[in-house]
């Protein structure tokens, strides 16, 4: 008998008599819930239910439950309808509610076939005929079914699924019971003492003894072996599904009385170790032999706890991990590992996740979300510009860049690489740090704006062995990348090779006195080699990079649009370390190395100024460094170093010109870092360091001091003064050409004096802002310039350009703010603005430097974590030359990247510059002809396998 639907009324005012709607979803659902009723009363059941359900999904409630289950009762639909009163019946019902819907049940049995299936243990999943179409719910649960065969499936995690085929009639119940069994692994124990008791639990009943066997359910179990006499011990183990594992125990003989250690985390499943071995997972109880213990506690994403504990006999020690992200330590700012807010100065770390999460390709992509930081390509090199300074024809000079702590700038122009011409990609960088202001105290010439050290892996990762990598992207670019490991104890290597082939822009639209369009043009190769090796205290690193680019600017004034016009760079360095700690107080390193760098450069003229041209540059060098760390007394630590360099060879020439003579230098250099830490929250940093070049008459002496203090829980200031200098290179001080460019009489050392000012508020344990000032002060900067009279030396009515110390002081100050927030590797909001404003500059570096630069980054994980997004903008202003706006490098740069890891695949698709911003750099007139236009949109594909 179909229920009337006068009766449906009434009950459902009963049961709405005190509706329990939630959320801001509340009114909708109500509306849906009357428009439900209203169609019932109509008789128009279908509508109803549509309505019914509408609500049901936007407030689960089981007064619409019932009604859901009467539509489908007046339609008919018996099974649909005993399901629903079924499940309504499992919810708390007033006593009343509850015999409605049991008589309910009543009314239907007749007509439907019933199954009931229950489970042991019960809470099964139960599924019929098919899994795809889902759980019709969990055990016990009696299901209605259309009269036939069906097959019955239950599954439960940690049990074997099983099945089974019943037949039901209309009016009639079949029950149908499973017994599910337990999926187990066998743990084979052996080892000492004899009959030593095995647990599952720290308080459990014990499932085997010495030797023995136990079965466990599959994953990582932590067994506590104990015996009288005997230092309690835990073990993990990883046990597998049907299969066996061994495990061999060895427990130490008590002859010291013993105490508990108890360790909780602020994150639960934190694994614990204690004197290396495995303790278990926070919250954990370990028994240990009284005395000093070492005490890990580390968790993914989170900077470990690593600290001394002891343990009094017969008494519990508590300690409580407090595990925050923190980003790695660095070795830049003082030549020793440390935390970023130790550090003696203004820093930034670029973690693998990053460089991956973003996809940079180049280390100068990778600097410029990096605060006070912006590029300049001239479709020749990238150059980096630190806090308002890039001045016209710098070849990076005034930055040094090391790759893991060996300086790659090399010795006949001082260039330091940025973009491809230093490495092919990132994909062998483990982290980049950024230390910002003068670094000569440890470093010497060339630390001039900052010191940025490019640190590589070391492996691949446990039990990884080769990894392989392409990619294709924007400007016909193509590159692969492949990479071999091996790791014992102590020992390991690792060695990769990567290439890059690329065609570049398809045309290039240059704006000078007349517009030229220079169709292609702009094709660039790289490759690149490397090895890393280790066996003990002895590490080896080598490094071979090889890049040609094709010019498409016309520089020095060659003729536009001509093929010909390109450059060719090769580098190549091998060091040999040894790093070893004799206590605590004293650590000593060496290292050697052998260097050579290849430059040579083709600029093709009008046949009637004598056609192309070539001209080159080469060197070969040796260095030597010895490093002392002596801890004096507590809280201090002195290191001491000593460094030689042989330049055994510079040349350079151009063909056709003069004959110019081969040059040699040797510098010998010492330095001290003498670092105390005045009170927990005053740290004081005083360095410095004396070079001699014996071709210089000067002998540079460049200090640096740093104050680093916390004024309270959630302040750091960090207050730095310092000293560097540039010494003139070979390029600098010899090159000649005869026909562009003359050797300077003389030339004089650059310096700068900096005061910085940077303090950071923690609004969070994850959350900060910080906000710097700072002061520079530039004499004898040296530049490329017209020289004041003619020597003659480019012909006799030509003037030459030649290097030259500007007079006079140019002066900085800056302002910087940022906010940086990261729970996690993988979750960050990084956002930072920057001013400068240069006084007593020349019109060429006052022209260069764009005023204002704002950055900001996100990285988030996506679903389950194993994608993730990321995305940077970056405006720059205009520089203070030319029409302004893009046509003077005024830009906002969006990038977008989506990344993530899928079994031992790494993918990376990410967007450069997704709003397609047309804007030019002005350069100086010898590297380009115009202003010289940015690359637009461009995209990256890039699939990696690790095994």
């Amino acid at each position: 008998m179909v229920p009337s639907r006068s009766g449906l009324l009434v009950l459902s005012l009963l049961l709405l008599s005190s509706p329990s709607w939630a959320d801001n979803n509340a009114d909708e659902a109500d509306i849906a819930f009357e428009l439900g009723n209203d169609a019932y009363a109509k008789g128009q059941y279908t509508e109803a239910l549509r309505s019914y359900f509408t609500s049901y999904r936007l407030v689960p409630n089981r007064n619409v439950l019932f009604n859901i289950a009467r539509c489908f009762e007046a339609l008919g639909k018996f099974n649909e309808a005993y399901r629903y009163y079924n499940d309504l019946l499992t919810e708390d019902l007033p006593t009343e509610d509850a015999s409605e819907v049991s008589r309910s049940l009543d009314r239907l049995r007749p007509k439907v076939a019933l199954v009931k299936v229950t489970t042991v243990p019960k809470g099964a999943d139960v599924y019929v005929d098919r899994m795809d179409l889902g759980s019709r719910g969990r055990s016990p649960q009696t299901l209605a079914l259309s009269p036939g065969r069906h097959k019955i499936m239950v599954k439960k995690d940690g049990y074997r699924p099983t099945e089974a085929t019943v037949t039901v009639a209309r009016g009639k119940e079949t029950e149908q019971t499973f017994d599910l069994f337990l999926i187990t692994g066998g743990v084979e124990l052996t080892g000492t003492p004899e009959g030593a008791e095995v647990r599952d639990a720290p308080n459990g009943p014990v499932i085997t003894r010495l030797p023995g066997r136990a079965r466990l359910p599959p994953g990582q179990r932590i067994l506590y072996v104990r015996a009288p006499g005997y230092a309690p011990g835990q073990y993990v183990v990883d046990v597998p599904a049907d299969g066996n594992v061994p495990l061999s125990v060895s427990l130490r003989v008590q002859d010291r009385p013993s105490g508990r250690l108890v360790v909780t985390a602020n994150r639960d499943g934190a694994t614990v170790r204690v004197d290396g071995q495995p303790a278990g997972f926070t919250p954990t109880v370990v028994t240990l032999p009284e005395g000093e213990h070492q005490l890990e506690v580390e968790s993914r994403e989170v900077r470990p706890l690593r600290q001394k504990v002891t343990v009094i006999a017969d008494q519990e020690v508590k300690v409580h991990a407090e595990l925050r992200y923190a980003p790695p330590p660095v070795r830049a700012a003082s030549k020793s590992l440390v935390a970023v807010d130790d550090a003696p100065a203004s820093t930034t770390v670029l973690t693998q996740e990053e460089l991956r999460a973003f996809g940079w390709r180049t280390l100068a992509e990778a600097l410029s979300g990096v605060r006070g930081f912006f590029l300049t390509d001239d479709r020749t090199y990238t150059y980096l510009g630190v806090r308002g300074f890039s001045p016209p024809g710098d070849l990076n000079t005034r930055i040094s860049i090391l790759w893991d702590g060996h300086p790659m700038n090399d010795v006949w122009a001082g260039q330091g690489f940025a973009a491809h011409d230093f490495n092919v990609d990132l994909l062998e960088i483990e982290r980049i740090e950024v230390v910002r202001g003068p670094g000569s105290s440890l470093y010497g010439t060339g630390a001039f704006f900052g010191v940025i050290n490019v640190v590589p892996r070391e492996s691949l990762g446990q039990d990884k062995h080769l990894e392989v990598t392409g990619a294709v992207g924007a400007l016909g670019t193509t590159r692969g990348h492949a990479t071999a490991a091996w790791a014992s104890g102590n020992r390991s290597i690792l060695v990769s090779a990567a290439a890059l082939t690329a065609s570049g822009a398809d045309t290039t639209r240059l704006l000078a006195d007349r517009e030229y369009l220079v169709t292609g043009l702009d094709a660039e190769r790289a490759a690149t080699g490397s090895m890393r090796a280790r066996v003990g205290d002895f590490a080896f690193q080598a490094m071979l990079n090889v890049r040609s680019k094709e010019l498409p600017t016309a520089p020095y004034g060659t003729v536009p649009g001509t093929e010909g016009n390109r450059v060719k760079d090769l580098r190549f360095f091998a060091e040999g370390r040894y790093e070893h700690e004799f206590s605590e107080n004293f650590s000593l390193s060496a290292r050697g190395s052998f260097d050579l760098s290849r430059y040579d450069g083709i600029y093709v003229y009008q046949e009637s100024a004598g056609g192309p041209r070539e001209e080159t540059g080469d060197a070969d060098w040796v260095n030597a460094e010895l490093r002392a760390q002596v801890g004096l007394f507590e809280g201090n630590r002195l290191t001491l170093g000593v460094e030689a360099q042989g330049q055994l060879g510079v040349r350079q020439s151009t063909n056709p010109g003069p004959i110019l003579e081969t040059k040699t230098r040797t510098i010998l250099s010492a330095y001290l870092l003498d670092e105390w830490k005045l009170h927990p929250r005053l740290s004081l940093s005083a360095g410095l360091r004396l070079d001699k070049y014996t071709d210089v008459d000067e002998t540079p002496i460049t200090p640096r001091v740093a104050l680093i203090a916390r004024p309270y829980d959630a302040g750091l200031t960090k207050l730095v003064a310092g000293n560097a200098f540039r010494a003139p290179t070979i390029y600098e001080l010899h090159y000649a050409d005869g026909i562009t460019q003359a050797a300077p009489e003389a030339l004089d050392p650059e310096t700068i004096t900096t005061f910085e000012l940077e303090h950071g508020h923690d609004l969070t344990d994850e959350l900060r802002l910080t906000v710097a000032g700072y002061h520079n002060r530039i004499s004898n900067l040296v530049r490329l310039q017209e020289e004041a009279n003619p020597s003659g030396q480019c012909g006799t009515s030509t003037e030459c350009l030649v290097f030259g110390n500007d007079s006079g002081t140019t002066l900085a100050w800056g302002a910087e703010a940022g906010v940086h927030w990261q729970p996690g590797r993988y979750l960050l909001v990084d956002m930072s603005y920057s001013y400068v404003r240069l006084r007593n500059a020349s019109d060429e570096v006052a022209a260069a430097a764009p005023a204002h630069l704002v950055s900001g980054r996100l990285l988030m994980p996506i679903g389950g974590g194993d994608m993730r997004l990321a995305t940077q903008a970056t405006y720059q202003s205009a520089r203070p030359t030319g029409e302004g706006g893009a046509d003077s490098g005024e830009a906002l740069l969006i990038s977008f990247g989506l990344s993530g890891d899928y079994g031992p695949l790494r993918y990376f698709a990410g967007v450069h510059n997704l709003l397609d911003a047309n804007y030019r750099i002005p350069v100086s007139d010898e590297n380009s002809i115009a202003p010289v236009p940015q690359y637009g949109r461009t995209f990256t594909l890039q699939l990696t396998g690790t095994f």
